[in-house]
């Protein structure tokens, strides 16, 4: 197969991601070296769940002091019920005073959680912040980079990394042509977020396929935590894929079927209230099996099933949404055109992951020479994350991320690939591929159907087998359409399927219920399995273990 490189470029540091985590790491590695190369198939600011536009404005935790750093880390192991690297919790809890500071000296208009009541999803108390203005955040972190003389931003498509004896020297990407570039690069960095897109239903801003979790698993690095994937309430009218705003459920609003029917009744067991579970629901909006308020979203999916329609209406009663939270939510749904009595209509919705690719206590990862952040990055997350943690992670582990890769960049002598070594890399990952008759863009529309069927709440032995079975008979061959304007959507779809099968296998191979991860045929937790598991890929096969077991081989 005649495989041809159209351009050659060459830097110290790629950045590979223009959400929140990709321009901090950027950011840091610019510092020290005037050579970083960002790329992203969008502008910085236009994709990554950090600038997603139908969302409340985010929060940010954050600590003040080592006594409250030491209790804000213990409040993130206790979130993450085990599944998490203990000293990325402290890590990320260390830096997180660093990352506010940061913030206000760019001039980003923050208002304190205690002053609106508000303590973050499964939190112990108010800490940290809400941003009051998501235009002026994004338009702050644009000039940032555009204003970096040692930062040079290419709209470019990663669709594969070059690595050679457990060291990445760089990565392959697909211009709006089509053509093939071959970057160079003596240190890489990962941030293109994590797989929201694989879901019919999702807070997906941009493309979203899960394309960092599959480049990496294909050279041997392990992915941890891919099996919890946080969803929330988010609407599916008056406009579809808006962020419900959780902590106002304990207003109690009314809850009907699509019909306008009274429905709960049918859901919640015996001695559970609504009123319950809307209280408890109110403390953390992302599903969590660990308590009450999941009933609600067991309703939503439950009715749906019925033929009642999809989700639940929210009524929410006016005259009750006079504090200071309902103003912040007042203040958003008016600049979309809504008011805080607007009934809405909810589903839930894929918004975060909480897994991605390991890192080590040094931030590293299994391959020499990459790093990764955001939520490219696993180990710093168990099955339910604090609200506010996700902003944070991207400051904290996008700086750490960008002064590991300069550091180490500027060490490394490099053997880069030759043009022709760089082309093997597509032929062997991707020449034995089979070709459909489909589009990318059916593929996609069959991954999210069985991915929301099937891996989103109730999850069981049939339904994820059923779904890793579509996945297998599903093919592209994105070589056979190479200088097409569509080239990087047949790399990106075909990676895509590589992340379904990732993350499907950890869904699988954790039999119980823990946190955002929901097994109907295996209730409850199950004591051994309190720790981080971990899948890859060998030969285009997946592989997976415990990652205790692993470490003890070592």
């Amino acid at each position: 197969m005649n495989i041809a490189i159209h351009e050659t470029l060459t830097c110290q540091v790629l950045v590979i991601g223009a959400g929140g985590a990709g321009i901090r790491a950027a950011l840091t590695a610019a510092q020290d070296t005037d050579n970083i190369l960002l790329i992203s198939e969008t502008a910085p600011g236009d994709s990554g769940s950090t600038f997603y536009p139908l969302t409340f404005e985010w929060g940010m935790l954050s600590s003040a002091g080592e006594s409250d750093t030491r209790q804000f880390t213990q409040e993130i192991l206790t979130a993450a019920k085990g599944c998490i690297n203990p000293k990325l919790a402290a890590y990320l809890a260390e830096g997180s005073n660093e990352a506010r500071e940061r913030f206000i000296r760019e001039g980003l208009p923050l208002v304190p959680m205690k002053e609106l009541n508000i303590t973050g999803c499964f939190g112990k108390e108010p800490r940290g912040d809400f941003l009051t203005d998501l235009d002026t955040f994004v338009s702050s972190q644009r000039q940032l980079v555009q204003q970096n003389e040692h930062i040079t931003f290419a709209q470019l498509t990663a669709v594969s990394l070059l690595v050679r004896d457990g060291c990445c020297a760089g990565a392959i990407a697909v211009d709006a042509q089509g053509h093939l570039v071959q970057i160079n690069a003596h240190a890489v960095v990962l941030a293109l977020g994590g797989a929201e897109g694989l879901y019919e239903h999702r807070a997906s801003f941009g493309a979203l396929y899960g394309n960092a979790y599959a480049m990496a698993a294909r050279h041997q690095a392990r992915l941890v935590n891919l099996e919890f994937i946080q969803f929330v309430p988010g609407t599916v009218t008056p406009v579809a894929y808006m962020n419900y705003y959780p902590f106002l459920l304990n207003e109690h609003p009314r809850v009907t079927n699509a019909r306008d029917e009274e429905c709960m009744e049918r859901y919640l067991p015996s001695g559970v209230t609504l009123e319950e579970c809307l209280d408890m629901h109110a403390k953390h909006g992302p599903f969590s099996c660990e308590d009450n308020g999941k009933y609600l979203e067991y309703a939503m999916v439950g009715e749906d099933l019925r033929g009642a329609g999809r989700g639940l209406k929210l009524w929410p009663d006016t005259s009750r949404l006079q504090s200071k939270r309902a103003l912040h939510w007042r203040n958003f749904l008016q600049r979309l055109g809504y008011n805080e009595g607007t009934v809405m209509q909810v589903y839930p919705m894929a918004q975060g992951f909480n897994g991605g690719i390991l890192l080590h206590d040094d931030l590293s990862t299994d391959i020499e020479g990459l790093y990764a952040c955001g939520e490219s990055s696993g180990g710093l997350h168990g099955p339910d994350r604090m609200g506010g943690l996700c902003i944070l992670a991207t400051q904290v582990f996008g700086k750490g991320a960008g002064q590991n890769a300069v550091n180490y960049a500027s060490k490394r002598k490099m053997h880069f690939f030759t043009s022709e070594e760089a082309a093997q890399v597509l032929v062997d990952e991707f020449a034995s591929r089979t070709e459909s008759d489909l589009t990318p863009q059916q593929v996609l529309a069959r991954i999210r159907h069985e991915m929301q069927e099937n891996a989103c709440l109730r999850r069981n032995e049939k339904g994820l087998g059923s779904a890793l079975y579509a996945m297998e008979q599903l093919g592209l061959q994105p070589l056979a359409h190479l200088s097409q304007p569509d080239t990087a959507v047949y790399f990106q779809v075909a990676n895509a399927l590589d992340a379904s099968r990732l993350i499907l296998t950890a869904m699988r191979n954790r039999k119980e219920s823990r946190g955002s991860h929901d097994r109907s045929d295996y209730p409850g937790h199950d004591p051994q399995l309190a720790a981080m598991r971990w899948v890859s890929m060998e030969d285009g096969h997946i592989v997976h273990g415990s990652l205790p077991e692993i470490e003890e081989q070592k």
